[in-house]
């Protein structure tokens, strides 16, 4: 796609390399030099469109200057070539670098997106909207494809396969205690009878039941069976309480089995939970709707002016979702905005009469706060929120350089519903390449030093 573009913007006129595809090959390697950069700093996307973006971008802007210092790496005559600073020439390389680095880094692809449709919604038709039109379509294509895929509510939740390791039981060591028979017998005759007979002593006596069974039925049977349940009961408890069992802590295997029954279910919520979160972000994205109330302000959006609440808005709805959304989300917020009873749909503000108001209004403390952690004191092109977050830098609140900073031209105007749209874009996008940015540097932080 990086060299199509160079060759349309050759055929349009905005470019003119005298004929020479040399020159074309220094501009393409300029562009993908810029392209290197950017995947290692995303955070410069915000700028890099902005500044490639706008036909009208000041010739000493610092995004511009390192794109010509980048074409200067690889053609170092090429002044002598074009009259003037070739600011068509560095735009087209910012194009192409952003083509290039989105086309592996989905932060910058989201920013690219979100920050070209807020321009071309204030701007008028060039000489290089085509080109610009192919490429965010193309773009945002695989941006929104990889959103709605987040976003997206399964119809079916595959569970994890229960798979248990079986603990290693130890066999019972059981061993049992033994009656004394020698012991019984003598019980078990004192209990039949006076006397009994023994091979070498004769008759003798049991020194138990004094009757016989003939001479006295009832008490002979009353003495035995009362001296036979003893006997009997006695033999039995002794031999249960000679019953010994070995290897009976059970405690490992217990634990091992809770173990692994919890990780299953860890599992599988787990699962449930990912599967779920495009469902649970919609339901509480309609609450938030049908509430109009801000989370982070603790306050109604009715209770404050409109402006202010159309940007506390688009602050609040950034903050409930992911950098990556999809289109409908934006649909979404203006629908929103467009709830608000003072809310007049039609009636359009001056984007700098909106950023001043924005600058300036108690209840956006929290959302100015936030944006000067994601956006630089402006100096060079940069997103609207810069003014606002760092409302104290002169340059944000210099009327004259707002053109020079912003890229929006100085009659712009939009809705409520566009302005919102348009701060939560901005918020998204700067976001989205601060976020990378900072991934980057703390995976590079992690790495041991070699030697």
């Amino acid at each position: 796609m990086a060299e199509s573009i160079l060759l349309r913007f050759l055929a349009s006129g905005l470019i003119d390399v005298k004929g020479d595809d040399t020159k074309l090959e220094r501009i393409g390697l300029a562009a993908g030099g810029l392209a290197d950069e950017l995947r290692k700093s995303p955070s410069k996307a915000v700028a890099y469109v902005l500044a490639a973006v706008d036909p009208e971008v000041d010739a000493d802007d610092p995004v511009i200057v390192e794109a010509l210092d980048a074409l200067g790496k690889h053609w170092v005559t090429y002044v002598n070539t074009f009259s003037g600073v070739p600011v068509a020439v560095a735009r087209a390389i910012l194009l192409e670098a952003l083509v290039q680095a989105a086309a592996d880094n989905a932060p910058i692809g989201a920013a690219f997106v979100a920050l070209a449709r807020n321009v071309f919604s204030v701007s008028e038709s060039g000489a290089d909207t085509a080109v610009w039109a192919d490429v965010i379509t193309g773009i945002e294509k695989d941006v929104d494809a990889r959103a709605e895929a987040e976003w997206a509510v399964p119809s079916t939740i595959p569970a994890p396969v229960a798979d248990f390791e079986v603990p290693d039981l130890t066999p019972l060591a059981v061993t049992a205690g033994r009656t004394d028979v020698d012991q019984l017998k003598v019980e078990f005759r004192a209990a039949a009878g006076p006397q009994y007979v023994h091979q070498q002593q004769g008759q003798v006596a049991t020194n138990g039941n004094p009757h016989w069974p003939a001479q006295s039925p009832p008490h002979w049977v009353t003495d035995f069976g009362d001296r036979m349940a003893v006997s009997v009961a006695e033999a039995l408890d002794t031999a249960v309480n000679g019953v010994a069992v070995g290897n009976a802590d059970l405690a490992q295997p217990i634990r091992s089995l809770a173990a692994s029954v919890s990780g299953y279910i860890a599992e599988a919520l787990s699962a449930v939970s990912a599967a779920t979160t495009g469902l649970q972000r919609r339901v509480a994205l309609l609450w938030w709707k049908e509430s109009l109330f801000s989370p982070t302000g603790r306050v109604s959006y009715r209770s404050l002016s409109p402006a202010a609440a159309a940007t506390l808005m688009a602050f609040d709805l950034h903050q409930q979702v992911p950098v990556s959304s999809p289109a409908s989300v934006v649909a979404f917020l203006a629908e929103t905005v467009m709830s608000l009873p003072l809310v007049e749909n039609e009636q359009t503000h001056a984007v700098r009469d909106l950023v001043e108001l924005a600058q300036t209004d108690a209840s956006l403390d929290t959302a100015r706060d936030a944006g000067a952690l994601i956006t630089a004191v402006p100096e060079g092109r940069g997103p609207v929120i810069a003014l606002i977050a760092h409302r104290d830098a002169p340059a944000s609140r210099d009327r004259s350089a707002f053109r020079r900073l912003t890229g929006v031209p100085h009659d712009a105007r939009l809705t409520l519903p566009q302005w919102a749209c348009w701060v939560f874009r901005e918020l998204q996008a700067t976001s989205a390449t601060a976020a990378s940015t900072s991934a980057k540097a703390s995976r590079s932080g992690r790495r041991r030093p070699r030697g």
